[in-house]
């Protein structure tokens, strides 16, 4: 066999050769073959079948890689996400130099249907469910926020990323103040960690309201959904170098009740939830969950007169003058706040006393100290237990 190649001088083609192995011309074998249509369409066809071969394959994979992957959500959960989670915390970690939650506390829901109070308590739980899977926490972390959320009717507790040693700490506040003040269990939806908007601007702090979901809506079309929470500051609970430091560190000595720590700032917040709740009870209410065209404009007027700081004021003037009575002395309302703590004696912008405060540190007081509370504290605590 030659190649048909007049200028080619390949020699040993293979009879069967249908290319010229030296210049890549056909053999004369070759031009027969490849001239025959016959020939030509079982070519063509042959690879067309090949190609629908590999993609029939291929499309069979990627089936097959999905159903795994579904299938591992499906195992393993929210943890299969968990490393972007811990990426993005190092991340923030190094922007910022300190630990932040990835947790939003701060979410609003238009145009929901919420036909009832267990519909909207199910709402605020599934807004913290789909979170879970930022935080990394022991079972043991969540367990202890289950509990708690169990056995005080607290619709959503989250201790996100917390330490367990400082989880357990905040279980005891909250177990000693419902061991102290029974009767307040309901109105709260949420205890969680969050990002202050700044450092300094707060601890912990009671919202007595957020609203949370149909906050724009008619309220002849939709029902509506508020939160009553405590917020724990990220940039404490977060971070062990901070919250290892003394409190008096930061807000100074005798700003708080004497023996107070970063833990036990929650007694001083619940004990805003505390004074809340006797308003509610003096209303009629159990919570301000649930808004209907029924109930808003009344729980409205509740709010404002809890902010307006005129009911705390009321229940400050009474121990005052319970006080007065009993020791037979004179003092005004600031001496009053002032035996208490520093804190109890804050002013607003106008040089008000904040009522509000000074009854929370009474029961910051009470929590702490018992019935070696300051005799001023004592009197609160009386008016407070009453209007429970």
């Amino acid at each position: 066999m030659k190649c048909i190649n007049g200028n080619c001088d390949a020699n040993g083609i293979e009879s069967d050769d249908n290319f010229c192995y030296k210049c890549g011309y056909w053999t004369a074998r070759g031009y027969s073959f490849l001239k025959d249509d016959n020939n030509i369409n079982k070519i063509i066809n042959g690879q067309a079948f090949k190609q629908n071969n590999r993609l029939t394959t291929l499309i069979g994979l990627l089936i097959f890689t999905i159903i795994i992957f579904v299938g591992m959500i499906f195992i393993r959960g929210d943890n299969l996400f968990k490393p972007y989670s811990y990426l993005k915390k190092q991340i923030f970690n190094y922007t910022y130099g300190y630990n932040t939650s990835l947790i939003k506390t701060d979410n609003k829901y238009s145009k929901e249907v919420i036909n009832s109070y267990d519909e909207a308590i199910d709402f605020i739980k599934k807004d913290f469910i789909k979170q879970d899977w930022l935080c990394l926490n022991s079972q043991d972390v969540d367990m202890i926020a289950y509990s708690i959320e169990e056995k005080y009717n607290i619709s959503s507790v989250s201790f996100c990323d917390m330490d367990l040693l400082e989880v357990k700490k905040i279980e005891e506040v909250i177990d000693r103040m419902y061991e102290l003040f029974p009767n307040i269990k309901g109105a709260l939806t949420n205890i969680t960690i969050t990002n202050a908007s700044n450092n300094s601007e707060y601890i912990a702090r009671f919202q007595p309201m957020y609203q949370f979901v149909n906050i724009d809506e008619d309220i002849n079309s939709f029902n509506k959904i508020n939160k009553t929470q405590i917020l724990l500051n990220s940039y404490y609970f977060l971070n062990k170098d901070i919250i290892n430091k003394p409190i008096e560190a930061v807000v100074g000595s005798s700003y708080y009740v004497d023996g107070a720590t970063w833990e036990s700032t929650i007694a001083h917040e619940l004990g805003h939830y505390i004074s809340f709740v006797t308003l509610l009870k003096k209303n009629n209410l159990d919570n301000i969950t649930f808004i209907t065209i029924d109930n808003y404009q009344n729980i409205e007027l509740i709010i404002d007169e809890f902010n307006d700081g005129n009911y705390s004021l009321d229940i400050l003037n009474k121990a005052l003058n319970n006080y007065n009575n009993k020791y037979k002395t004179n003092v005004n309302v600031k001496e009053f706040a002032s035996t208490i703590s520093k804190y109890a004696s804050s002013e607003d912008k106008n040089g008000n006393l904040i009522a509000d405060e000074t009854i929370a540190e009474a029961i910051h007081d009470y929590y702490l100290h018992g019935e070696n509370m300051k005799p001023t504290s004592r009197e609160l605590i009386s008016v407070i237990k009453e209007l429970l």
